[in-house]
């Protein structure tokens, strides 16, 4: 069998999704290596992948300063690629030695999300092949624009669309190549071209894979065909672990709640962004689960009708409940999708803007409510459609049995192994 090593790094949400696929590789047989930090170690735990810790903490990151004048802009992507270069230029000295050496003997390397361009270099440094896998369909394409811009009040042309992505990867490119200099410096490469890489890398035909389902965005026509839409890589909860006994209780005692929570998103308000669901459920005369998140607000005096928990595993939680709402980061996005229900998408930046867009365009949910304009009579309003649209709710459960029918970790693997044959 074959070594493979995937490099993944971010929130518990961009690393996920890898360590299911690694997961899936590593159950057939393969020798598979982990290069992500280790304060996600748990999801690999009962596997045979090996975990290769990076340096460097992503909670610490997150709550830095510089972070948070992140969150404070709006999520726009041009503040983010500033920070994230500002982060990665203190971090590539050290981590470009430790992943060169943690991949050495793989016959392949698959870069993801933040680490994607580790997997083009190191493995040109070592000959070893590439390939690339995005939780977002960051390519180019004339039917959608740039997923990590707000999208525009209008369809755009074709042409514009595709435009849009372009100039967004060549402008940040100018500011992150001096990382990228470094790094090919450390590995003995070349200088790297002034170019965005990524279109050159898809002229040679090296592997291209997004995990997402087409349920929720078709894969586009203008794409080459060694792009593959996978389908999302779902990594469900150990049949060992156990609900609290008392959420178990509140789910039972009545109509299914509504789920609202927003992963790792760094809140200005937590408390209004959470008193603003209490409102809509009250109005709604529904029953709630809330989850603050990382922003380490829990709400007290609940009404008997509203339960607190900190972090549930979506795949159990979901499917309990009647709707959900949330930031929009891709894989809340895709756990929402396949437990069949409708979704209210609260973006706060990046793709969560685009992951609404798609929602609504497809009948899922409604028209996705932005962070910083969050009132109660908008999202009870939200909250009132998900519930009782019975077109949206059939269609949601429709996508829910042909997302639940899709395993794109599987999808992904052969893929991987087709390209390790040639």
């Amino acid at each position: 069998m074959s070594v493979i090593s995937i490099l993944a790094a971010g929130t518990r949400g961009d690393v996920q999704p890898p360590a299911a696929f690694c997961r899936e590789l590593a159950g057939r047989g393969h020798e598979v290596r982990l290069v992500a930090h280790t304060e996600f170690a748990d999801l690999l735990d009962g596997s045979a992948v090996t975990l290769k810790p990076l340096i460097g903490n992503i909670h610490e990151e997150l709550a830095s300063a510089d972070a948070r004048r992140f969150f404070a802009d709006g999520g726009n992507p041009f503040t983010f690629m500033k920070w994230f270069f500002d982060v990665a230029k203190k971090y590539t000295a050290e981590t470009t030695p430790l992943v060169r050496d943690y991949v050495k003997g793989s016959d392949i390397i698959v870069g993801t999300g933040l680490l994607d361009y580790f997997s083009t270099a190191v493995g040109r440094a070592l000959g070893i092949k590439a390939a690339h896998a995005y939780m977002q369909p960051f390519l180019p394409s004339r039917e959608f624009p740039c997923a990590l811009f707000k999208p525009p009040p209008f369809d755009m042309p074709g042409w514009l669309n595709k435009l849009e992505t372009q100039a967004y990867f060549e402008t940040t490119w100018a500011g992150g190549r001096s990382v990228a200099k470094l790094m090919h410096k450390m590995l003995g490469l070349p200088p790297p071209s002034w170019r965005y890489p990524a279109y050159a890398e898809l002229n040679v035909g090296q592997p291209y894979m997004m995990a997402y389902s087409e349920q929720i965005l078709p894969r586009p026509g203008d794409w080459p065909a060694h792009v593959d839409v996978t389908g999302f890589w779902f990594l469900d909860t150990p049949s060992s672990w156990k609900p609290p006994e008392d959420l178990v209780r509140f789910i039972q005692s009545g109509s299914p709640p509504i789920y609202a929570g927003f992963g790792s998103m760094v809140m200005k308000d937590p408390k209004a962004t959470v008193n603003a669901a209490l409102q809509a459920i009250k109005a709604n005369n529904a029953r709630g689960v809330i989850s603050a998140g990382w922003s380490g607000y829990k709400p007290t005096d609940l009404p008997d009708t509203v339960f607190a928990v900190d972090s549930v595993p979506h795949d159990w939680l979901m499917p309990k409940m009647a709707a959900s709402i949330h930031h929009g980061g891709a894989g809340t996005t895709g756990a929402a999708l396949r437990a069949g229900i409708p979704q209210i998408v609260v973006p706060f930046l990046g793709d969560q803007f685009f992951w609404g867009l798609q929602v609504e365009k497809r009948g899922l949910g409604p028209k996705a409510l932005p962070h910083d304009r969050l009132d109660a009579e908008a999202l009870g309003k939200a909250m009132n459609a998900a519930l009782n649209d019975q077109p949206m709710r059939s269609r949601a459960a429709n996508a829910g049995e042909c997302v639940r029918a899709e395993n794109g970790a599987a999808r992904a693997a052969d893929i991987i192994e087709r390209a390790l044959a040639t």
